[in-house]
This record gives C-alpha cells, sequence and structure tokens, in this order.
C-alpha cells in the first residue's frame, strides 16, 4: 500500500494516535526504537529527522563522531501489535547527521544495494530468499557469571528431564532428539505458534507451515514463502520480533541461541534461494543434476568458494561454532548435494518443478543480521556467476553419500567452515572483496564488524567454564 505524509497525517486524526514508533536496526540486527508525540511527526521529520548516537548502537559511529539521524520509511506503515494503545510504527532510514545524505552503512541500504547491484549486473531481476526460524521456548531461565560463580538454568514443560507424566505440573515431555512433528497434546506450544502466525499474517507476512523441530526440549519452526532479498531481511527482523513478543504474553521466553542446549539440536537459519529473470527460474534446468542449471550450480560455487569469509556474517557469536560440529544435521563441510542435510548447501530433492527448483544454504543462524547476512550470500552467489565457478570442478561436491562413511583421506579433501568465531573473521579479513562490488559493503563496515566481533570474543577468553572445574580441579 502506498503511503504519503498526507494520508498518514490524516490517519493519526483519524484514529487519535498519541504517539508513533520509530524502530531501526542496529549492527546486530536487532530492532531499536525511539517512540515520538504525534505533534513531532511533521514535514521537518521527513527532511531534518530524528538524531540519535550512532557510537551506543554497536559498532556504527566512534564517540567522537557519532551523530545519525532516522527519518521514516513511509512504505512500511504498520500498527504496532504489542501496544496497549493505538500506535503507529515505521521502519527508518539511516541518514548522515549533517548532510541528511544515506548512511552508507545502514543495514536496510545495504541490502538494497545487494538488490541493485545484482540487477545492474544483468544476471537476475530478482533473488527471492525464505528463511527458516528455529527457535526453543522455555517457561524458565535464569543464568549469571561471577568471579566466583557461573550457571545458567532452563525449564520447559516439554523437557525430557522432566517425568514422562506428572499430574501436578502437567509435564508431557519428549524424547530428547525425538520432537520433529510431534502432534497435540505432546506439542505443548502448538497455540502459541498458532498466535505468532496470525500476528505475523495481520503484519503482512506470509507463513508456509509451521511445527516442533526435532530438539524434544521445546524446539519448534516457522517457514515462509520465497521473498525478495530485501523483504526477506526486514521480515526476518519483525518475525523475530514477533516470536519474542507473543511468547512474552505466554509468560515463555524465545531464544534464536544457535546451541542453547549442550547434546540436543540446535537452531539454525537454513535459508532457501532462488534467482530469477524476465519472470523465469534462473535455477532451473529440467533434468540436470537436482533439475539445478549451470546459473545455479555457479551461484552455489560462489558460496562454497566464500564460505569460510560468509560464515562471519551468516554465524557471527561463539556459541554458533557451538552448533556447528559433526552429528545432529550440522552443515561442518562446505560441500553441495541433493536431500544431503548434513551438506552446506542442499537441493531439495521434493522441489522438482520449474518454479520450485531452488538451493538451501543451511550455514547460518539467527545471531546474524538478516540484512547483512542475506546480502553477503547474494554477493558471493552473483561472484560465482560472474566468475563461472563450477563447484564439481572446485572439489565442492556433489557428495550424495554419508560423508562420515568416507575415508579420512577422502574426507579431509573436502574443504570446512572454520571451527571458530575467530577462524571466520580472519577469513573474512582476508576475503572480502566480493562484498565491496558495486560500493554494496564498504571497507569501513568490514573493519568496524571485525573489531566489534573480536570484542565480544575477548570477553570468552577471560571466563572460566564450570566444565573446566569438572575437568581440571582436582589436577
Amino acid at each position: 500500500m502506498t503511503h504519503t505524509f498526507e494520508s498518514i497525517q490524516k490517519l493519526i486524526k483519524q484514529r487519535d494516535i498519541f504517539s508513533i514508533d520509530l524502530k531501526f536496526i542496529d549492527l546486530n540486527g536487532e530492532i531499536r526504537k525511539v517512540t515520538i508525540s504525534r505533534s513531532e511527526f511533521n514535514r521537518g521529520l521527513m527532511s531534518e529527522g530524528i538524531g540519535f548516537d550512532g557510537s551506543s548502537v554497536t559498532g556504527f559511529r566512534k564517540v567522537s563522531a557519532g551523530d545519525l539521524v532516522l527519518i521514516p520509511d513511509l512504505s512500511t506503515l504498520v500498527e504496532e501489535p504489542f501496544s496497549d494503545e493505538k500506535l503507529l510504527s515505521f521502519m527508518c532510514n539511516i541518514k548522515e547527521a549533517d548532510t541528511r545524505e544515506q548512511f552508507a552503512d545502514d543495514p536496510r541500504f545495504i541490502a538494497r544495494k545487494a538488490s541493485e547491484f545484482m540487477k545492474k549486473s544483468g544476471i537476475a531481476d530478482e533473488a527471492g530468499f525464505a528463511p527458516e526460524y528455529e527457535f526453543y521456548l522455555f517457561s524458565e531461565v535464569a543464568f549469571d557469571t561471577q568471579p566466583n560463580y557461573s550457571f545458567f538454568e532452563i525449564e520447559t514443560e516439554e523437557g525430557y528431564w522432566n517425568s514422562e507424566f506428572d499430574f501436578e505440573t502437567d509435564y508431557l515431555s519428549i524424547d530428547r532428539n525425538k520432537g520433529y512433528h510431534r502432534a497435540l497434546p505432546v506439542d505443548r506450544f502448538f497455540e502459541v505458534r498458532q498466535s505468532i502466525t496470525r500476528c505475523m499474517a495481520k503484519m503482512g507476512i506470509d507463513f508456509k507451515y509451521h511445527h516442533h523441530e526435532v530438539g524434544g526440549a521445546s524446539q519448534h519452526e516457522i517457514e515462509v514463502p520465497l521473498t525478495p532479498v530485501f523483504t526477506a531481511a526486514e521480515n526476518a527482523v519483525m518475525i523475530k520480533y514477533i516470536i519474542k513478543n507473543i511468547a512474552r504474553r505466554h509468560d515463555l521466553y524465545a531464544t534464536f541461541m544457535p546451541k542453547p542446549l549442550a547434546g540436543d539440536p540446535g537452531s539454525g537459519l537454513h535459508c532457501h534461494m532462488q534467482l530469477r529473470k524476465s519472470g523465469k527460474n534462473l535455477f532451473y534446468k529440467r533434468g540436470a543434476y537436482g533439475n539445478m542449471s549451470r546459473e545455479g550450480l555457479q551461484f552455489i560455487g560462489g558460496i562454497l568458494h566464500h564460505g569460510c569469509a560468509l560464515a562471519a556474517l551468516t554465524n557471527p557469536s561463539v556459541n554458533s561454532f557451538k552448533r556447528l560440529v559433526p552429528g545432529f544435521e550440522a552443515p561442518t563441510n562446505l560441500f553441495f548435494s541433493v536431500g544431503n542435510r548434513s551438506a552446506a548447501i542442499r537441493i531439495p530433492k521434493y522441489a522438482t518443478s520449474e518454479d520450485d527448483v531452488r538451493m538451501e544454504f543451511r550455514t547460518p543462524d539467527a545471531t546474524c543480521n538478516p540484512y547483512f547476512a542475506l546480502s553477503a550470500t547474494l554477493m558471493a552467489g552473483i561472484d560465482g556467476i560472474r566468475k563461472k565457478m563450477n563447484p564439481g570442478e572446485m572439489g565442492f561436491g556433489p557428495f550424495d553419500m554419508n560423508i562420515h562413511e568416507l575415508s579420512e583421506k577422502e574426507v579431509k579433501k573436502i574443504k570446512s567452515i572454520p571451527a571458530t568465531f575467530e577462524d571466520s573473521l580472519i577469513a573474512l579479513e582476508k576475503d572480502h572483496e566480493f562484498l565491496l562490488e558495486g560500493g554494496v559493503f564498504t571497507k569501513n563496515f568490514i573493519d568496524a564488524w571485525i573489531g566489534t566481533k573480536r570484542k565480544s570474543i575477548e570477553a570468552f577468553r577471560h571466563s572460566i567454564d564450570p566444565l573446566e572445574y569438572k575437568l581440571y580441579f582436582d589436577c
């Protein structure tokens, strides 16, 4: 729907709107906001914006030059679903405070630039992305770390550590790794997922289906259809926002943490992708391997070639790499396959029609900033097409067998993702030129990202894990 300044002012008066949310995205992909009075929604706002301190929003600016401004994107008008009173909400563009020029490292702007770069390259008209949202729901969460103690403790009605059925607590637990597609009454939080998808629909976000995931201790998944890359990123931050808020309304805590429970399935952000040109699926070639075209394979080749560097943006946390370990269907090796869920890139075996053929990048997780992660993945794929990268010739497969059944010598030939977050940042330092093409990402952004994330790694170097006491206290 097209909104003008005049139509929105009219709506504010008609509905007696008291205040308005101006939302924006920080470096980590989280929603930040400032709430203004309706009198502040004036023409001056559209040209001058509302100032904020970019140095306080992780990594955007140094304190000495931190001023930025927010200018609402009128096309993003929605009614805030989690306010007790009528509250309009806009996503904002981040601009320079002095010139009001577009801030080059605004996450939303980077995603727009990636889409435009693809179009100008002549490769495709549209990039469709569809992340899968995996998350856990916990009823109780406690954690702390101090010099003399450290702990975390969680609880969920579906916890396999509870009794099979307890009349006092009404627990119905699921075996540790047997939660996949469980039905009522064992699926305790079906209604929560219904509420989430209903709220998504009210905000114009479609879903394909939702279900209980493999993790018995209340792991869930919501899948969405393919949408253009910018829309997919916008929806990703909003879907996380919706899930967390709906969970709190049910006295629950939603977490997208990649590995919240040791030994249990991790949560990823598997991302389905497809390019289209002149209305046709650029990835489709009937009868080819996985019905995947030459361009589709080259796109895969680009992602796998840049996979180590991409991990710094698609898996940007220390915890990310506790999910990315062998087992648990974790995509620890950079290869492609039809149907193989241990592959970094899977071509879905069930997607055989011209419209449906696509690839699924299984490495990412939801600690990523989706504007950065989706844009970087698109840039890697485009680089693969522009440079005609053949993943087969580059040693990336296809491998349709369980690679853990191969000999040690054969397995060593398969390139792996980085073992740690630090290793992925080192890879990004060495391999980021493909991201700078067309000015999509900037060197300033790359440096800020690496510097900010290294600070988070440093905190882990100084922390002591309780497991260390178990293993080493009695030395």
